[in-house]
């Protein structure tokens, strides 16, 4: 409980004041705290304690004895009325629970208590009561109501807090609050309580500009969107805005959005081309559409400019989050920025570079570079992968990070990042080199058998991830990768899928996933299959004094990197290259 301590937020709503601290370090271990929550509209709590099933909100008041002398009766009054619109939301909320609400006055001492006696009798914790609580914590016992059904209770957690949990994670954390999980024959999905440094890094909010950065499974995008519906839920006069470069986790986040912030009237998930197409309508700018068919981009564009040209108040969003920011232009992440308030804005960006497989990669320039960040916030637990995966993919990045290097002494920044493994289970990778195409579509299905057989996993638990769909080699000839794979999975009578951009983690699947490297950017699987990794085109640097062919090659590893991290449990890798004809499998079998 300690770790609560660490919350370092600029936001009044968000602060940690000293008395926090010293309760946090003074707590009893068998209790429950939840930081920072906010169960209904214009109600701020600092903390909800849970013992036994026994709830408090506890609001700690920073008030001064003098400014108390002065105010008394008025702050009194006000108190008392947030104790009855408690009362009266927890009552249309229905939801049978009982509970307490006390505010912790530490500086303090209310000897007068005018006509509001029964209110600071049972809801008041003043200086004196405070000092004898901290000498015996069972004194707070007093302030406990009878014990909730432990079903209710969580589920009425999962609606004040929303912001706190953490849809279809393959792993629970947090252990001291219950998975939930909801069935129909629509869909499946759970509901776990996010660990405490990640609820620290999300109730860590300051003013300004802040980096993330971290690799694969370190939870940016869980930290963003739990920052993102908690200050639309503090400020729901305000608007916020998340952007992100893919349709697929544009499409999974307003999922998740919409089954956990249900009353949502504040919060936008666009990605940047349907952000600005938003605008585009909004304000009547020229689109030319029979352009945008011929030449998307250079229609496009001349929207962008008509924007930049017409919208000249842009101050819409108190805060704005971008996630994947490494596949953003930098003139688009400042084009973004302008729609921020001028002051008190909160601008969050997500970056892991290594997982832009975009065109328009540059190892050699950084997209950030005009942005001045104000706090750079480094991720590396990893809540995905397996130990033994984890291992893999830190050294897969160390080699990457290492062979870039010898090429280019001056290129500084890593790439790839190494992460610390959360998870304690460790599984092998295996490397599969058979001599061609149809012995590796062979292997394919048996390593499928053997996942579902042997390991006992469903097929909608299994990846089968490729370069391409299909692949144009010199010769002329085309190599259609997909189709083959599919013919062989029918033979066997294998139910399959195909990653689209309407298929997120949450989506119900009825078969194993089939995707290429793009569409399968922000999926994961507890097996992953990765084959056909002749079909990149920059196994090897042949001109080392080539910026651009370094480009390249960093291009290929960045969608190996991906396609690795894609796994959770179990990773097959299937190829006929060999570490002579490939320095990305010389990599990838170093790595093991």
């Amino acid at each position: 409980m300690n770790q609560y301590i660490k919350i370092n937020s600029e936001l009044d709503a968000l602060k940690i004041k000293e008395i926090e601290k010293i309760f946090y370090s003074e707590i009893e271990n068998e209790v429950n705290l939840i930081p920072k929550v906010t169960p209904f509209k214009g109600i701020n709590t600092d903390l909800v304690y849970i013992k036994d099933n026994k709830l408090i909100f506890v609001k700690f008041m920073d008030t001064t004895e003098d400014l108390f002398f002065i105010l008394d009766e008025e702050l009194l009054e006000v108190m008392n009325e947030e104790n009855d619109l408690l009362k009266l939301k927890m009552k249309q909320l229905d939801k049978n629970i009982i509970y307490n609400y006390i505010f912790i006055m530490p500086y303090v001492e209310i000897d007068n208590c005018y006509e509001f006696e029964e209110f600071v009798n049972n809801h008041i914790v003043d200086k004196n009561k405070l000092k004898k609580i901290m000498e015996n914590k069972e004194l707070l016992n007093d302030y406990l109501n009878e014990a909730n059904n432990e079903i209710d209770l969580n589920l009425f957690l999962l609606d004040i807090c929303p912001e706190y949990y953490l849809l279809n994670d393959k792993s629970h954390f947090n252990k001291n609050f219950k998975k939930i999980s909801f069935y129909n024959d629509e869909y499946k999905y759970s509901a776990t309580m996010l660990d405490n440094k990640q609820m620290v890094d999300s109730i860590s909010i300051k003013y300004g500009n802040t980096l993330f950065k971290g690799g694969s499974g370190t939870g940016k995008t869980t930290v963003m969107l739990s920052r993102a519906i908690k200050l639309a839920r503090v400020y729901p006069h305000h608007k916020f805005l998340i952007l992100t470069d893919s349709k697929q986790i544009c499409n999974e986040l307003k999922e998740k959005v919409g089954l956990l912030y249900k009353n949502n009237t504040n919060l936008e998930i666009y990605t940047y081309s349907s952000f600005i197409f938003k605008l585009a309508k909004k304000y009547n700018l020229v689109i030319d559409y029979s352009m945008l068919k011929k030449d998307y981009d250079k229609a496009f564009n001349n929207i962008v400019k008509q924007a930049k040209n017409i919208i000249k108040n842009k101050n819409m969003f108190k805060g704005i989050f971008i996630d994947e920011v490494e596949s953003f232009k930098s003139e688009e992440v400042e084009f973004i920025k302008e729609f921020l308030y001028k002051t008190k804005y909160i601008f969050n960006v997500f970056s892991c570079e290594s997982l832009n497989i975009s065109s328009d990669l540059n190892i050699f320039k950084d997209n950030l570079e005009n942005i001045e960040f104000d706090d750079i916030v480094y991720l590396d637990k990893n809540y995905k992968q397996s130990k033994g995966l984890v291992q893999f993919t830190n050294n897969f990045a160390q080699n990457a990070n290492s062979y870039v290097k010898s090429l280019r002494e001056n290129k500084t920044n890593n790439e790839f990042y190494t992460t610390k493994p959360l998870r304690k289970e460790s599984t092998d990778v295996n490397i599969i080199k058979v001599s061609d195409l149809e012995e590796q579509i062979s292997s394919i299905i048996w390593e499928i058998e053997y996942l579902v057989n042997k390991k006992g996993l469903s097929y909608s638990e299994i990846g089968i991830i490729y370069p391409y769909n299909k692949k144009r080699l010199k010769s002329g000839k085309t190599i259609y990768f997909q189709y083959m794979l599919k013919k062989a999975l029918e033979e066997a009578e294998i139910p399959f899928i195909y990653a689209e951009e309407s298929l997120t983690n949450i989506s119900k699947k009825i078969g194993i996933t089939l995707s290429n490297i793009y569409t399968i950017k922000n999926l994961e699987y507890k097996a992953l299959i990765f084959c056909e990794l002749e079909m990149l085109y920059n196994h090897t640097i042949n001109d080392k004094g080539q910026d651009y062919q370094i480009n390249d090659f960093v291009g290929d590893l960045n969608k190996v990197y991906l396609a690795i991290t894609r796994a959770c449990d179990y990773l097959s890798i299937i190829t006929t290259f060999n570490e002579k004809s490939s320095d990305i499998i010389k990599l990838l079998i170093e790595s093991k």
